[in-house]
């Protein structure tokens, strides 16, 4: 793919795994943005302990102010250092996977995490430490997500500092399902990759 005027675009291949990776590390550790593969669709990523990193992402999708970011997480070490719920005994079975679970912070808000299975994050996270990033859908917001490499380059490319495309993302795929565990009885908040039967 090459490179474009900002972005650095890189194809996923299983033998250069390590060193993309740390390079998408790399980026996100000194503050940038990224557009990454997951386990569900292309994201569009940077850590959450960078204010200014997180309100870029906010403006390149153009989301609303009022709508918060999902978080990605790599352990459930992770998850201690946003909630003081832990993951119910039903829903361990699809943790790591395609479910975001919506809990109470310690500051009686909401937070959204996710653990994604996936050995391209798994790669990053081992790279990133106990960290968690930001990573809502890599598209605008009200639009559909982006599976074409091409128009994923056209879109962000001037936008993001690089850009990860990859063949396990196909069009057709769909995005984390979404629980709200924060209330009784809990809710589904959006059906998605796995079904959640309550």
């Amino acid at each position: 793919m090459g490179t474009n005027k900002k972005s650095k675009v890189y194809r996923l291949i299983f033998s250069k795994l390590e060193d993309i990776a740390g390079a998408v590390a790399e980026v996100l550790l000194g503050g940038g943005v990224c557009i990454i593969p997951t386990d569900t669709i292309y994201g569009i990523v940077a850590l959450d302990r960078y204010p200014d990193s997180i309100e870029r992402v906010k403006q390149i999708k153009k989301r609303p102010e009022n709508k918060p970011f999902l978080r990605l997480i790599g352990s459930l070490e992770t998850l201690k250092r946003y909630t003081p719920q832990q993951v119910p005994e039903r829903l361990k079975v699809y943790w790591p996977g395609p479910l975001t679970i919506i809990f109470r912070d310690y500051n009686g808000k909401t937070i959204a995490l996710r653990w994604p299975d996936y050995y391209f994050l798994k790669a990053v996270f081992r790279l990133i430490g106990n960290e968690a990033i930001v990573a809502p859908s890599a598209n605008i917001s009200g639009e559909p997500p982006i599976f074409d490499e091409e128009k994923l380059v056209q879109t962000f490319g001037d936008l993001v500092d690089l850009i990860v495309i990859s063949d396990d993302v196909k069009r057709g795929r769909e995005p984390s399902a979404i629980i709200d565990i924060t209330t009784e009885p809990w809710s589904i908040v959006r059906e998605g990759a796995v079904k959640i039967k309550l």
